[in-house]
C-alpha cells in the first residue's frame, strides 16, 4: 500500500495559511496523514476537528489527546474559550493545534496542498446518473497504466473528497475522484480543491430539484465542474443529455479547456451542426453577421458505442474513438445504461491516453457497486437487481427498462421507493415512474413511502391492474414479494438511499431458495 505523503508542522501552516509560529519548524512532529474521525484516528495522524449539526469533534479533543494524539487542527472560537494554562498544557512541544476560521474549510487546504505536493493529475468525475460506476470503471482502467488513486465508497463530499486526496503518495501518478452535489456551488468548491485535469459530466437529469429548482439549474451546477479545470483541461460531455448545450457553452468559456470529448450511443450528425472558434459581430442596427466562422467535423473527439446486444448476464458493444479505432468490449452487466458510463469513463482514459486495448480490459474488469444495479440470487430462484443506492426519475426509468428486457419470459417485479429531493415535482414525477412500470411489463407492483400512492396510481393508469399492486411497509412489500412471486422472475428494487430498500433486498436473500412462490 503507498502511504500518504506525511506532515510536518510547518507544511501544516504553510497549507491552512496560518501564520508560522515559533516552534513550528523544529517541534520535530510529524503526521502520517489526516483523520476527522475519533474512533479510527492513530496517534500519528492530525486530527481536524469537523463540526455539524448533530455533531462538534472539538468534544474529542481531551481524550484523543489522552490517547497520545499529537495534532489538532480547530475553530478559533474553541482555541479563543480555552484558557491559558489550558492552551499552554496541550499547545506544547508534543503536542500542536493549528486554529482556523472554518476548520471545513481548513480540511480543504490540505487537501488541495496534498494534491498539488503529489504531483499527479486528476479525473474528476460527477453527473446525476453513473457517476460512481463511471468512477469505479475509469480506476479500473487508469490502474492498467499508471498508479492510480479512487475514491472509495461514497466519500464525494465536500468532506469525502477531501479525505480521498489527503491518500495521495508520492508514488501515485492519477487520481480518479468522484463528485456530488446538491446545491449551487458545492461542485465549485470541489473542483478548487481537486484542480482537475479531465473533467467527467455523465449527464444531467431531474434531482436535487429542491436545492436547484429546475433541471436546467442542475445542468449548470453540475457545469460548474468546467469552470475549474485548469491549462490544457480536458471535458469530457454527454453528446445525447438534454441538456448538452448548456454544458458546451460552459467548456467553450473556460480558455483553460483545450479539449472536448464527446460521448454518445446514438448518431446525431444528421441532427446536429456544432461550430467552435466563431464571433459574432453587430455591427448594424439590424443586422447580426458572423465572422470567422467555421464549422468543425467532431468526429475526431467522439466516442460512440455501435452494435449494443445483450450477451447473456452481460452487455456486449464496439467502443469506436474518433474515425478510425475501434474495439470489441463485454461489459459484465445486464444494464443497457451502464454503456453509457463505460462511454464517459473510456473518453476520459483516451482523454490520458490510455490504449483502446487497455480501456476494453479495464472494462471487462468491472464488478457492479453494491446497491448499483447489483445481480443477487435471491428466494425461489429469482434474480434480484439490487439498486437501492439512489433514486431518481431517469435512473428509474432506466432500471425498470433494463428489468424488462432481462426478465424476457420469466416474468418480473418492481419494487420502488420515493424519490427524494424532488420537490414541488415529486408528485407528477412518481406518477411517471408508475406508468414506466406497467410499460416495461411488470406482473406486479411493490411501492414504499409517501408518495407510494402517486407510484401505483400511474401504473393503473397506464393498465396495470391495481390488484397486482400494493403499497405498504417494508415488512408487508416483502412479505407479499414472497408470496406472489413465480419461480425464475426477476426483481428489481429501487429507491432513494434515505428509503433503506437494501432491508427487503437483504430479506428476501434470505429466504431458503425452495420457499414457494406462485403468480
Amino acid at each position: 500500500m503507498m502511504q500518504p505523503i506525511p506532515w510536518t508542522s510547518a507544511r501544516i501552516e504553510e497549507a491552512l495559511e496560518i501564520v508560522p509560529g515559533a516552534a513550528s519548524d523544529r517541534d520535530g512532529l510529524v503526521f502520517t496523514g489526516v483523520s476527522t474521525d475519533s474512533r479510527t484516528i492513530g496517534p500519528q495522524e492530525l486530527f481536524v476537528a469537523l463540526q455539524g449539526e448533530n455533531f462538534d469533534g472539538h468534544t474529542f479533543i481531551a481524550d484523543l489527546a489522552g490517547r497520545g494524539v499529537k495534532g489538532f487542527v480547530v475553530g478559533n472560537v474553541f482555541w479563543s474559550s480555552l484558557d491559558r494554562e489550558l492552551k499552554e498544557k496541550w499547545n506544547n512541544g508534543n503536542c500542536r493545534f493549528f486554529p482556523v476560521d472554518d476548520t471545513l474549510a481548513g480540511l480543504g487546504k490540505l487537501a488541495r496542498c496534498q494534491r498539488l505536493r503529489a504531483n499527479v493529475k486528476v479525473v474528476a468525475i460527477t453527473g446525476s446518473n453513473g457517476k460512481t460506476s463511471t468512477r469505479k470503471m475509469a480506476g479500473g482502467i487508469f490502474n492498467r497504466r499508471f498508479r492510480t488513486l479512487t475514491t472509495q465508497g461514497n466519500l464525494n463530499n465536500e468532506i469525502g473528497l477531501p479525505l480521498t486526496l489527503l491518500k495521495l503518495s508520492r508514488k501515485h501518478e492519477w487520481a480518479v475522484v468522484e463528485m456530488g452535489m446538491n446545491h449551487p456551488g458545492e461542485i465549485e468548491r470541489l473542483a478548487r480543491i481537486a484542480l482537475p485535469d479531465i473533467g467527467v459530466i455523465t449527464n444531467t437529469a431531474a434531482c436535487h430539484l429542491e436545492g436547484l429548482g429546475s433541471v436546467e439549474n442542475v445542468a449548470r451546477a453540475k457545469a460548474e465542474l468546467l469552470t475549474g479545470l485548469g491549462a490544457n483541461g480536458t471535458a469530457v460531455l454527454n453528446l445525447d443529455d438534454p441538456r448538452y448545450e448548456i454544458l458546451a457553452e460552459t467548456a467553450a468559456a473556460n480558455p483553460g479547456i483545450t479539449r472536448t470529448l464527446c460521448f454518445t450511443v446514438s448518431d446525431t450528425d444528421g441532427d446536429r451542426v456544432l461550430a467552435e472558434d466563431f464571433t459574432v459581430s453587430d455591427t448594424d442596427g439590424d443586422r447580426v453577421l458572423a465572422e470567422n466562422f467555421t464549422v468543425s467535423d467532431t468526429d475526431g473527439d467522439r466516442v460512440r458505442a455501435e452494435n449494443i446486444t445483450p450477451q447473456g448476464r452481460g452487455t456486449g458493444f464496439t467502443l469506436v474513438a474518433g474515425t478510425g479505432q475501434r474495439c470489441e468490449v463485454l461489459l459484465p452487466t445486464p444494464a443497457r445504461f451502464m454503456v453509457n458510463n463505460a462511454l464517459a469513463a473510456s473518453a476520459a482514459a483516451l482523454g490520458a491516453g490510455i490504449s483502446m486495448a487497455d480501456i476494453a480490459d479495464g472494462l471487462a474488469g468491472f464488478e457492479p457497486v453494491a446497491g448499483r444495479m447489483e445481480i443477487v440470487q435471491g428466494f425461489n430462484n429469482t434474480t434480484i437487481m439490487n439498486d437501492t443506492y439512489n433514486a431518481n426519475p431517469n435512473s428509474v426509468r432506466a432500471a425498470l427498462e433494463t428489468l424488462g428486457r432481462s426478465a424476457g419470459k420469466a416474468g418480473c417485479v418492481a419494487v420502488l421507493g420515493d424519490m427524494l429531493e424532488l420537490g414541488d415535482r415529486s408528485k407528477a414525477l412518481h406518477h411517471g415512474v408508475g406508468r414506466a412500470a406497467a410499460a416495461a411489463g411488470v406482473s406486479r407492483l411493490y411501492a414504499h413511502g409517501a408518495m407510494a400512492g402517486q407510484v401505483i396510481d400511474g401504473a393503473v393508469a397506464a393498465g396495470l391492474p391495481r390488484e397486482m399492486t400494493l403499497a405498504g411497509t417494508k415488512e408487508e412489500i416483502t412479505a407479499a414479494v414472497m408470496e406472489n412471486t413465480a419461480e425464475n422472475a426477476w426483481i428489481l428494487v429501487k429507491g432513494s438511499r434515505g428509503m433503506r430498500l437494501e432491508k427487503i433486498v437483504n430479506k428476501l436473500i434470505e429466504f431458503p431458495a425452495n420457499t414457494p412462490g406462485r403468480t
